[in-house]
């Protein structure tokens, strides 16, 4: 058996689907040998390219404007939203996100956003509005 099994319900179609795929799993799968672990937990919608897009640009625009690359300037939103933590490389201690954007929801990177906003205003820069995105980018507005 894989490591592990993902499956979304959606809407009452699904969960028949689902509730049968994992009944077959478990009667197939499961010797009574080892332990497994079952969880259950609410679905979060994954982030959109779109929405990655529109960070990375604002993170270049932000960078720009203080003499910062785009990547120090992702770091620093990064490190909003997860914190920061401290490894040793070759015995010098650097301060890093504790944490990666890529394990972020939607509603965790649109939050990531938001504090580039803060950060941004509270630095005196100016960032382009969702509405600016929509207009010329396109895209969604998670």
């Amino acid at each position: 058996m894989k490591d592990a099994l993902n499956f979304t319900l959606w809407n009452d179609d699904s969960r028949s689907t689902v509730m049968t795929n994992i009944s077959t799993i478990l009667f197939n799968a499961y010797s009574g040998e080892r332990e497994i672990d079952i969880t259950i937990k609410p679905h979060s919608r994954a982030k959109t390219t779109s929405q990655r897009g529109w960070f990375h640009k604002l993170c270049s625009i932000f960078g720009d404007e203080l003499g910062l690359t785009q990547g120090q300037v992702k770091d620093i939103a990064k490190a909003q939203i997860l914190g920061w933590r401290h490894v040793k490389v070759g015995g010098v201690d650097i301060v890093v996100p504790d944490g990666s954007s890529e394990d972020l929801s939607r509603l965790e990177y649109s939050e990531m956003i938001e504090a580039l906003y803060r950060l941004a205003a509270e630095s005196g820069v100016a960032l382009p509005s969702p509405e600016f995105r929509q207009m010329n980018y396109g895209g969604d507005n998670g």
